[in-house]
């Protein structure tokens, strides 16, 4: 194998100065390294491209947008061994063939399962059974069955890379097997933790809501669905919360708005209090109690050991995120709030920090104890260097917590 020069991430959401950072394009640089930037979104996601603009949009000098599937697979068709693909899209029916011209060109990859959260679906009770079949399409349906089938039946490689985060990331997945070396980081929030951790906390009087911007998640374009939740619905209720949190306990509530969110450009549903965006590690961080749904941002509070209150409303009730919600709440014994009928909070119950499950919850979700305290991309480049030196492990740890 040729040495390693370039690095061409595959993304299929619009790209942003968060995903820049994230996804730690710099660190490759700084090592050396050429760095593109390949955005499928057009054909795989092409509702999400022509209606969703991210709050951060970036120039990148080495991106580029692909509007075919056919023009993605010739520009891969021209790529060889001194390349290395670091792959955010998932495998399915429509990218299988991606993947097989990568495989086609022997060019390593790696697959992205280090963000792994609890799912209230993973037994197989007759009720969860049902649920899953209720939320089927026909389309869902063919892929479910489409990945069940061994890859390399159509010629598709193996990936050389799984980069795993806490210790039920999935593993289990068509692209990984005996062959790909499982790699233990963390997650990609671990690394905004490694970066903040060491500065001084501050003493405010101060909650934190960690926003998902429901009503308007772009998501919902990408699943060709309609919210959960209307903002005339979701936002009142929030802020009767917010009012009695703020009366019982002396704490002023700020929002840590969701990444994608453009609450600059909505009316005041937040009743004027403060929204900031990009700054969640520092507001949990300097907060008194953390106010939540089911955000992947919980691995902050979990990691400054922040008491946590979850809430939920009818309306997500009847969704898959009430299903969620109640799962993320149970690993820290606490029962959500739905805010649609409570009228009032056992606030000593609620302030309780069961530690045990906070270290459970660290153990399985972020990082497994005994992985480096590396940034989580400078592991994946020194792995990759790896491949050139002879040192690369032949045996593949699949553990599974």
């Amino acid at each position: 194998m040729s040495k390693t020069t370039k690095i061409i991430y595959f993304i299929e959401s619009p790209f942003n100065q968060r995903d820049y950072k994230r996804f730690g394009v710099e660190t490759f640089i700084q090592d050396g390294f050429e760095v593109y930037v390949w955005d499928f979104t057009p054909f795989l996601r092409p509702q999400v491209d022509s209606s969703v603009i991210p709050p951060d949009p970036i120039e990148y000098k080495n991106f580029m947008r692909f509007n075919s599937k056919r023009d993605a697979i010739t520009a891969i068709s021209k790529e060889w061994g001194d390349c290395f693909v670091v792959s955010l899209i998932p495998y399915h029916i429509g990218t299988f063939s991606i993947f097989r011209q990568i495989s086609k060109n022997k060019i390593p990859y790696s697959v992205f399962i280090s963000n792994s959260i609890p799912n209230p679906y993973s037994n197989k009770s007759r009720k969860n059974l049902f649920k899953k079949i209720r939320r089927l399409t026909p389309k869902k349906l063919i892929n479910h069955f489409f990945i069940k089938i061994p890859p390399f039946l159509f010629g598709v490689s193996p990936a050389t890379f799984a980069l795993a985060g806490g210790a039920k990331s999935s593993i289990k997945m068509s692209l990984v097997n005996r062959k790909t070396e499982v790699i233990w980081i963390h997650t990609l929030d671990y690394d905004i933790y490694l970066d903040d951790k060491e500065s001084v906390q501050g003493e405010t009087k101060m909650a934190v809501f960690l926003d998902e911007y429901f009503p308007f998640h772009p998501d919902y374009i990408h699943m060709g669905t309609t919210p959960s939740v209307t903002p005339d619905e979701y936002y009142p209720l929030l802020c009767k919360l917010f009012n009695y949190m703020e009366e019982k306990l002396g704490l002023n509530v700020v929002i840590a708005a969701h990444p994608r969110s453009h609450y600059e450009k909505l009316p005041d549903f937040l009743h004027g209090r403060k929204v900031i965006r990009g700054k969640t590690v520092e507001l949990v961080k300097d907060s008194k109690l953390v106010i939540l749904h089911c955000s992947t941002a919980i691995n902050f509070p979990v990691l400054y050991k922040k008491p946590m209150i979850f809430v939920t409303m009818d309306r997500l009730e009847k969704t898959v995120y009430g299903g969620y919600i109640s799962k993320f709440a149970s690993y820290f014994r606490k029962t959500p709030i739905n805010i649609s009928r409570n009228a009032g909070i056992d606030l000593e119950r609620e302030l309780f920090v069961y530690e045990e499950g906070y270290a459970k919850y660290k153990h399985d979700f972020i990082k497994i104890e005994g992985t480096e305290e590396t940034p989580f991309w400078q592991v994946v480049v020194n792995k990759i260097k790896s491949l050139h030196s002879g040192s690369l492990s032949n045996s593949v740890n699949l553990r599974n917590g």
